[in-house]
């Protein structure tokens, strides 16, 4: 059974509504003749959002696909970025990937050169190291990002920072609690419950509907107050570069 069929009942959390609704948004001002990539591409329901903005067809590479290469409805799969043609790519998307990556440089120096010469990249990561739990323990995770730390990784990489902020702002309060609560409270066989887990209700409910508002309202504050050099600090970072000098 394909991926997609496995999951296309699932209730998708608000947190993943409203951040594939504000990164669309980002990237709705790019060339329709975009092409565009979406690592750790998963069931590819982001993936699928990208035909609104561009005309062309779109890759999907995760290293859950069984297959090397294959096509369905325009979406090109590979299991590996390694299939992906040096220089063939206008737009790279890493939706919290970066931190189930144990070598992130070396990974980050494959992304580049994937891209065209004026190629962009748009990065979300987990934020503050902090926040690291059990939760991201049981998601596999490496690590959390500071602003600078994720900045410095990206710059070293020959990549230019044209937007970064956090968001978020109001999950982030929630794991902070959710971090207290853990520590000093829970035995260890129920920290894993924390955090940002499965969802009651559908993506068309009042509920999801309304806290997906909020969140897209978090969402362009932060973006906003980072045009002033105010950062609040968020669960969530978002940097968007663009090629600049390749590291050989």
């Amino acid at each position: 059974m394909d991926l997609i069929e496995k999951t296309e009942n699932l209730k998708r959390h608000p947190w993943e509504l409203s951040r594939s609704q504000k990164i669309i948004d980002l990237l709705k001002n790019n060339d329709k003749n975009f092409l565009y990539a979406d690592i750790g591409s998963g069931d590819k329901f982001f993936t699928s959002k990208l035909f609104s903005i561009t005309e062309c067809d779109v890759v999907a590479i995760d290293d859950k696909y069984k297959n090397t290469k294959s096509e369905e409805n325009r979406i090109i799969c590979l299991n590996d970025i390694s299939f992906l043609e040096n220089q063939s790519v206008d737009c790279v998307i890493l939706m919290d990937v970066l931190e189930h990556i144990q070598n992130e440089h070396d990974f980050l120096k494959k992304v580049v050169k994937k891209l065209k010469p004026t190629g962009k990249v748009i990065i979300t990561v987990p934020a503050m190291q902090f926040l690291f739990s059990s939760h991201d323990v049981f998601l596999k995770h490496y690590r959390r990002y500071s602003r600078n730390q994720l900045l410095n990784l990206l710059t070293h990489n020959g990549l230019i920072i044209e937007k970064n902020f956090y968001f978020y702002s109001q999950l982030f309060l929630f794991r902070c609690i959710s971090i207290f609560i853990e520590k000093f409270f829970l035995r260890n066989n129920e920290k894993k419950k924390l955090g940002i887990g499965s969802w009651s209700y559908s993506e068309h409910s009042f509920i999801t509907r309304f806290i997906v508002l909020i969140l897209n309202i978090d969402f362009e504050v932060n973006k906003l107050l980072s045009k002033m050099h105010i950062y609040l600090p968020g669960l969530s970072l978002l940097a968007i570069c663009r090629v600049g000098q390749r590291n050989v």
